[in-house]
């Protein structure tokens, strides 16, 4: 391994070379572990798991299968945004964000009331705003979806 102009070699079974390994790497980058501790992402597997029996993946693109009138407006924003973010990783979608004008169409909402969540829920580093009018969901926002929103509608539709 060449590091900084240093060849370093490890030598030993495997185990005793990755181990060699981790302590060379904690010992030159110390911050490493307490970083990837504090470091947040996205598992897009799990979420897609997660989200089996919710969203469907048609020829026309992503659909939220739970009924709109049984979702409450903070959570059917948040679940659309949700499906907007996998559109755009499963390459179904152009972009990452949604409109204000979308979200009002998918959710049945009123323009003050959707509004007023999309800034709560701004306000809780759930979403940003990335545009005049456009939102996407944060990996923060996916990790509350996930562990909030989530539970509920499988309490309610799940196997």
């Amino acid at each position: 391994m060449n590091y900084k102009g240093m060849e370093i070699k490890f030598s030993g079974s495997p185990d005793e070379v990755l181990r060699s390994f981790l302590d060379f790497f904690n010992k030159v980058l110390p911050g490493y572990s307490l970083v990837s501790n504090l470091t947040l992402s996205t598992d897009l597997e799990q979420l897609l798991r997660d989200l089996e029996g919710v969203i469907a993946i048609t020829p026309e693109g992503l659909i939220v299968t739970i009924p709109k009138e049984d979702i409450v407006e903070r959570e059917a924003l948040l679940l659309h945004l949700v499906r907007v973010f996998i559109g755009y990783k499963l390459g179904n979608y152009g972009k990452d964000s949604i409109s204000i004008s979308e979200l009002l169409t998918v959710s049945g909402g009123k323009p003050s009331s959707i509004a007023a969540r999309l800034s709560e829920m701004v306000n809780l580093n759930w979403v940003e705003r990335v545009g005049r009018g456009q939102y996407r969901i944060t990996t923060f926002g996916i990790k509350s979806f996930q562990e909030t929103v989530l539970p509920k509608f499988m309490s309610r539709y799940g196997d």
